[in-house]
């Protein structure tokens, strides 16, 4: 399709990637680091950082739907989801300094103390992160009606998360390490950084947002029920996004199973530097053979690579550098189409119930890939306590037991092959809504979806 048919132009489009890009190194710097700033600043324990992050996701399952509804039950005077992302722009940077702020001073706390700091500060940071991220995935649902240019539009979004991904990946290791291990004054220069990228989305505009009463409560917790295409999907895709195993792991994967702590800027970049490709990968596969057959072959991808990874094993680093970058394509249309899914859930759900409800719908997908983030980090850290992980306090390297480096190698692949073929089988099953059936309810001429050309890997 032709971009002069598009209502949006190259310069907003680029002006909402940027806020992306913004925003992912935020959330990037944060994922990745944090575990490793616990347990080797401030001292805590694998099992005490795993708990933190379990409780966190607990929180999240009252929080984000708290925060979405909210959102969607106000009206500004500068729009539906602007008045929000605005906001927030600058108080998610200033809640990730917090998480960083004052390591040496804590670290020499009582451990309650040190606990309750990092507990309070990582669950502040979840609250105003949910904020900045629905409404601001929302806001591309209202910019076009064009199916196919909101396709686009949220897969390049990804690459400008990417970008930002890959800012942190790389940058903030250098900048820990040139800074002498000063967390705080790194975090204050990777949020500045991203504070002036997310401020660009103040140029991009709400074109489509429906006008309808503000809806009661029991009217969005009863919309949302009944969507079962979006809880399917939500589902799904915590288990396939196993690859977050990775996110958490991979500093502990170079310092302690490569024996070289400055390779965890190349292993994160090989694991999302590729990724990138994916953005224009996404809408080509759509229009080859569909949405769900592009999503359902990439976690099978996931899946099978991390299984060759396990068996290659550990020995050989260009294998693994390789076979990760291979990966890293896969996961990038994984990361890239939830937004396109629930955009899809949004329609479905209008067409259903009445009620077209873009921030709770994409504060499921925030709370999954929170949900698939922490639980895969409480998972990978609470199996390293198990097996006898030696945490370190000011810095302090460790070595650890082999029992304990095999046991990263087994949960980095075999755990991300496992989460993949679970949500495989999860999607296939109960994941069936294509264009042809939104096509149909809107046109009131098939409202029902159990026909048999919706099934297998083809449909689109």
């Amino acid at each position: 399709m032709s971009q002069d048919r598009y209502e949006t132009g190259r310069k907003e489009r680029l002006s909402y990637y940027t806020f992306f890009t913004g925003q992912n190194i935020i959330f990037m710097f944060v994922t990745i680091f944090i575990s490793i700033y616990y347990t080797s600043v401030l001292g805590l324990s694998a099992g005490v950082v795993g708990i933190i992050f379990l409780i966190a996701r607990v929180w999240d399952t009252i929080n984000d739907p708290m925060l979405s509804v909210l959102v969607e039950r106000s009206r500004f005077k500068g729009g539906k989801f602007k008045p929000w992302i605005n906001a927030i722009a600058w108080a998610v940077p200033l809640a990730t300094v917090l998480i960083f702020a004052f390591g040496d001073e804590i670290a020499q706390l009582p451990m309650w103390m040190r606990i309750t700091y990092a507990f309070v500060t990582y669950v502040g940071w979840g609250m105003l992160y949910t904020i900045s991220d629905a409404p601001s995935y929302a806001l591309g649902s209202v910019m076009t009606k064009n199916k196919e240019e909101r396709n686009v539009i949220y897969s390049f979004v990804r690459f400008g998360g990417f970008v930002g991904m890959v800012i942190a990946m790389v940058g903030a290791p250098l900048l820990v390490d040139k800074l002498g291990g000063k967390w705080t004054m790194a975090a204050v220069i990777m949020c500045l950084l991203a504070m002036v990228l997310m401020l660009t989305i103040r140029t991009v505009k709400e074109r489509h947002v429906v006008e309808q009463q503000i809806p009661t409560l029991k009217q969005i917790v009863s919309a949302v029920a009944k969507n079962r295409y979006l809880l399917l999907f939500i589902l799904a895709f915590v288990f396939i996004s196993g690859s977050n195993f990775a996110f958490t792991l991979m500093p502990y994967v170079a310092r302690d199973v490569f024996n070289d702590a400055t390779l965890s800027s190349l292993f994160l970049f090989a694991m999302i530097g590729p990724a990138m490709l994916a953005s224009p990968l996404v809408p080509f596969g759509i229009r080859k053979i569909g949405k769900i057959a592009t999503f359902a072959w990439a976690a099978v991808a996931m899946a099978v690579l991390s299984i060759i990874t396990w068996f290659v094993g550990y020995e050989h680093i260009e294998f693994f550098v390789a076979l990760t970058m291979i990966k890293a394509i896969a996961l990038g249309v994984i990361l890239i189409m939830p937004s396109i899914f629930i955009a899809d859930c949004i329609e479905y759900s209008h067409l259903q119930s009445g009620q077209r409800l873009e921030a709770v719908a994409f504060a499921t997908q925030t709370f999954a890939n929170k949900a698939s983030t922490a639980l895969g980090g409480a998972m990978a850290m609470g199996y390293l306590a198990m097996v006898g992980f030696v945490q370190s306090t000011a810095g302090v390297v460790v070595k650890q037991p082999p029992e304990v480096t095999q046991g990263m190698w087994d949960v980095l692949n075999l755990g991300n092959a496992i989460g993949a073929a679970i949500g495989l089988v999860i999607f296939l099953l109960g994941y069936k809504l294509t264009d042809q059936i939104l096509l149909n309810m809107k046109e009131n001429a098939l409202p029902q979806d159990n026909t048999s050309t919706h099934l297998g890997l083809a449909a689109k």
